[in-house]
């Protein structure tokens, strides 16, 4: 096994261990940053919701975010923009849950195996932009992996 591998192991070990101060800990960063955004920590998951707004356009968005689920994907968060004329498609970088695909599970992880959960909101933004740019042209404007 790699040593990153087994340090990242620990890492998440250790915030499952200490689920609620991890959870309280990206709770508090991501409610001090986004204020748009209203958060509950209950069965070991943080839970946001809010509306967001971009370009003139308001955007429902749900987010679950916990070491827990990293065990089902490689990632801990599974964040959605919960508009019924979204589905699933792969050039609009959604995985078939429909949660958003804002980073490459594996390519763009930091060192400690998995990134904080207020430096992925921006991306949801970002997501929203690309995505009415989509409809417009057809294609994905964004930076992108192949996967």
């Amino acid at each position: 096994m790699k040593t990153t591998t087994i340090l990242v192991n620990k890492h998440l070990d250790r915030a499952k261990q200490n689920y609620f101060l991890f959870l309280t800990t990206e709770k508090y960063l991501a409610e001090m940053n986004f204020k748009w955004l209203r958060f509950k920590i209950k069965d070991k998951l943080l839970h946001g919701e809010g509306f967001l707004k971009v370009k003139g356009k308001t955007y429902p968005v749900e987010i679950f975010y916990s070491p827990f689920l990293y065990d089902r994907g490689l990632r801990m968060d599974r964040i959605y923009v919960r508009d019924t004329a979204i589905t699933y498609n792969d050039k609009i970088h959604v995985y078939r849950d429909l949660s958003l695909c804002l980073y490459h599970p594996v390519i763009d992880k930091p060192f400690s195996g998995f990134i904080p959960l207020f430096k992925m909101i921006p991306w949801i933004s970002e997501w929203c932009i690309h995505y009415e740019e989509f409809k417009k042209y057809g294609v994905w404007l964004g930076k992108e992996i192949a996967h």
